[in-house]
């Protein structure tokens, strides 16, 4: 083989790697979804910046099962003023929502898509905790974080913006454990790091 072939060879060769790893990068793109990772990363920000880690203890995707389903809560964080179960959902632009309806819509430029309530799905996420900690479900709070969004009807104060995500949590300071529950708590959701999986209980909300 002449250099001339072994470097039309090569060209191609580069070219279709090029190629390959474009088409990989666009599936990774697809897959995972930029708005969903921004809306977590800043209500974590907030989080980091606003809340006493010392005061407020986070887990990030605590593995729960509803319905047979393995799902993740984005965002738990206890305190000695209880449990808060964070969702924070990946559509942006303009957000319709009734507390009762199934599903709630977006518009973000051109397209329109229709999702899971999330305060739905907070309710089956803090029933799965409570029967797992033994707990009552009093002592959880239900948040819904939006990041860049505009809410067209009214919502209720637990569906919010990620700027207000932490004084929203810090305005809670009725005590309702002690050190040593905290630590009791703690413990259990540290086990779930290492795939200890919490059960929803048969009853659901959602039907």
């Amino acid at each position: 083989m002449n250099q001339s072939n072994l470097s039309f060879d090569s060209l191609v060769f580069v070219f279709l790697l090029a190629a390959m790893l474009s088409a990989i990068m666009l599936m990774v793109v697809k897959h995972v979804n930029i708005h969903y990772l921004f809306g977590r990363f800043a209500v974590n920000l907030r989080a980091k910046c606003q809340l006493d880690s010392q005061l407020y203890h986070e887990f990030q995707r605590v593995d729960v099962v509803c319905g047979g389903i393995h799902r993740y809560i984005d965002y738990v964080y206890l305190s000695r003023s209880g449990i808060f179960v964070v969702n924070t959902p990946n559509q942006q632009g303009r957000i319709w929502g009734e507390t009762g309806s199934r599903h709630w819509q977006q518009k973000f430029y051109k397209s329109s898509s229709h999702f899971p309530n999330p305060l739905m799905e907070n309710q089956l996420y803090i029933l799965a905790l409570s029967e797992k900690l033994g707990l009552s479900t009093r002592c959880f709070f239900s948040v819904v974080v939006f990041a860049n969004c505009r809410f067209q009807t009214m919502m209720p104060d637990n569906v919010l913006d990620v700027a207000d995500f932490a004084d929203y949590v810090a305005q809670y300071d009725e005590v309702l454990f002690d050190e040593e529950e905290v630590a009791q708590i703690k413990a259990v959701l540290d086990a779930n790091e290492f795939d200890v999986v919490f059960e929803q209980p048969k009853f659901s909300p959602m039907g």
